[in-house]
């Protein structure tokens, strides 16, 4: 607070009339914490019986209260010739300019809006008492009638009155203003944080907690979005379904922990693999897919080549108890044929199940081979 209020608290006196106890005391309490001599009244006609006592420095009155309002009790003091010297400041939401034309009306010389700022407050009383002594104009020597909101209003009081209570009126709005402003600011901050916690949320909910690529969600979300612009475009897709082979085998030989690396190693591997273009995800479990723009009539057989190639450098270079080995399957997308995600995904689900027969079959075929060849070594060995 500045120095100038303290200097004018030499012993002087205030009346609150507040109805609530919690404002009184709270109001009471700046006040007395610089230095001013306070007395309560619990509303308008407590209030004139106390000025019947004494006469305060200053009274500061809520607007709302029971018996006799703000407005009522302050036309009442300026009324009376003993009384009409003492300044009246008025508690109020100020919601509307039918306040400022009631509060001219009656003679207040000052408005604060309630919540009020402390600082604001006691700058406030410091311009009523540095300009209490102001000359006034007596009542009725001059006047003004102002039409607003469809109503006459005749307003007689001085021009240093109308003056204060605008000038309380301007600085309200300017607080106000202020506290909007930090307010937006502050609503402008909560915006960032939640717009990030929402993309978070989103990257969460479309992402495969193991592996880091899309989930089935985030695939099909995607990837629908991505057959939507292919159709328009004229665009042909390929659609790679993929399979870990012998997962159970790893996991039950090796434990689960060296499973969940060997699902994290096939997902790197398609990442390097394709382009960043490329939707890559984790359907779930050890089933994998991959859409792909295609840029030439042979894409499906590019794209198995290129992952067969880093797949093999991938098991000859890894030091690991088991090799990765992946079944693939294809489903091609036509805009003159087209097909939906999950048809092109069960049609690419079914090739990728005939690759896997057709490669467990080959290893029961080697296995077979190897028994009838020790069976026909044996029996040369007999001989």
């Amino acid at each position: 607070m500045d120095s100038s209020l303290l200097q004018l608290a030499e012993p002087m006196d205030i009346l609150i009339v507040e109805d609530s106890p919690t404002q009184a005391e709270r109001l009471k309490y700046i006040l007395e914490r610089e230095r001013f001599a306070v007395n309560w009244a619990r509303h308008g006609k407590e209030a004139l019986a106390l000025l019947e006592h004494c006469q305060p420095d200053l009274i500061i009155s809520d607007i709302v209260m029971p018996h006799m309002n703000g407005f009522e009790l302050c036309q009442r003091i300026k009324s009376e010739a003993r009384w009409q010297h003492i300044p009246v400041m008025l508690l109020t939401s100020l919601s509307s300019m039918e306040d400022v034309m009631h509060g001219l009306k009656c003679g207040a010389e000052n408005f604060i809006t309630k919540p009020y700022n402390d600082y604001l407050l006691l700058r406030r009383i410091e311009f009523i008492l540095l300009n209490k002594n102001a000359k006034r104009v007596k009542q009725g020597e001059h006047g003004i009638e102002i039409i607003f909101g469809g109503k006459k209003h005749f307003i007689n009081s001085d021009p240093g009155q109308i003056l204060s209570l605008l000038i309380s009126t301007f600085e309200s709005a300017v607080a106000k203003n202020q506290e909007l402003e930090a307010a937006n600011q502050e609503l402008a901050k909560a915006k960032v944080l939640l717009e990030k916690q929402a993309e978070e949320l989103q990257a969460l909910s479309l992402q495969d907690g193991l592996t880091g690529l899309y989930n089935r969600r985030g695939f099909m979300t995607l990837g629908e979005h991505q057959l939507k612009v292919a159709s328009r475009n004229l665009n042909h897709l390929s659609l790679m379904f993929i399979d870990l082979d012998d997962l159970k085998y790893i996991n039950d030989t090796f434990g689960h922990a060296m499973g969940d690396r060997a699902i994290i190693a096939a997902a790197r591997l398609l990442q390097t693999t394709y382009r960043q273009s490329d939707i890559v995800a984790r359907l779930g479990g050890d089933e994998f897919a991959v859409l792909h723009i295609c840029s030439s009539e042979n894409c499906c057989e590019v794209l198995q080549e290129r992952l067969e190639k880093n797949l093999a450098e991938y098991n000859s270079c890894q030091e690991h108890p088991y090799i990765i080995s992946l079944s693939i399957g294809f489903a091609c997308f036509d805009p003159d044929q087209p097909l939906d995600l999950e048809g092109m995904l069960a049609q690419a689900d079914a090739r990728m199940y005939e690759q896997k027969k057709a490669k467990k079959a080959q290893g029961l075929n080697a296995v077979a081979g190897k028994s009838q060849s020790d069976k026909v070594i044996a029996n040369l060995r007999l001989l």
